[in-house]
């Protein structure tokens, strides 16, 4: 498990980009394996204002979203298990865990989940960029590339490319916006494994709702 960057780190325009793939576990949009992430900028298609734009599967938001870049102010770290389940769901999974150790360990989503903060006017509802299986050092490198390429040095890139204003200059050529590569396909025998790990889990899970709950 892990994340592992691409070499590629700015578009055709000399702007940002970050992109990477990372491993996500049974809880993911798309189950277990390899999914492809990146974060980059691209002009609003009617006013040409600069925005952030976050693509790939997420558990909450859509698969691309994109907002004022000039109104990014921070990148946040999050566990999974710390913002998806709602109250009532969280007390059957705490009791769930409590009785038998195996179902706790099968019910734990550890996901590092990262935030993009923006001041604009859904300042209160962070941006959901990923859901990655990762160790901790790993998502922190993540953060610090973010922060680093998006926030710290955002003020230079908009000083080269549109004269300091977050606008695209009309007179300027079309902006050639960055894609999200397919991510790396699991040989046939992985994703066979990975189903019937899935699927085991998923046992597991529903003989410790029958044993503590129904029986």
């Amino acid at each position: 498990m892990g994340i592992r960057f691409d070499t590629i780190t700015e578009d055709e325009q000399k702007l940002p980009v970050v992109s990477w793939e990372e491993d996500r576990n049974i809880f993911a949009p798309e189950g277990i394996g390899p999914a492809r992430v990146a974060c980059f900028i691209r002009p609003h298609k009617e006013s040409g204002e600069l925005m952030f734009v976050a693509a790939g599967s997420v558990r909450h938001g859509e698969f691309e979203e994109a907002r004022p870049w000039e109104l990014l102010h921070s990148f946040e770290q999050k566990v999974a298990d710390q913002i998806y389940p709602s109250p009532h769901e969280r007390v059957i999974l705490d009791m769930l865990k409590r009785k038998n150790s195996m179902t706790g360990i099968a019910l734990t989503d550890g996901a590092h989940v990262l935030l993009a903060n923006f001041t604009d006017e859904r300042a209160s509802v962070g941006m959901h960029i990923n859901c990655a299986s990762a160790p901790p050092v790993e998502v922190a490198l993540l953060h610090d590339r973010l922060r680093r390429e998006f926030i710290d040095k955002r003020h230079n890139y908009v000083i080269d490319c549109c004269d300091g204003a977050f606008i695209w200059p009309e007179d300027k050529p079309a902006f050639k916006s960055f894609s999200l590569p397919e991510p790396v396909k699991l040989p046939a025998w992985a994703d066979r494994l990975a189903n019937a790990l899935v699927a085991g889990i998923f046992a597991v899970f529903g003989f410790g709702i029958y044993w503590f709950v129904v029986r």
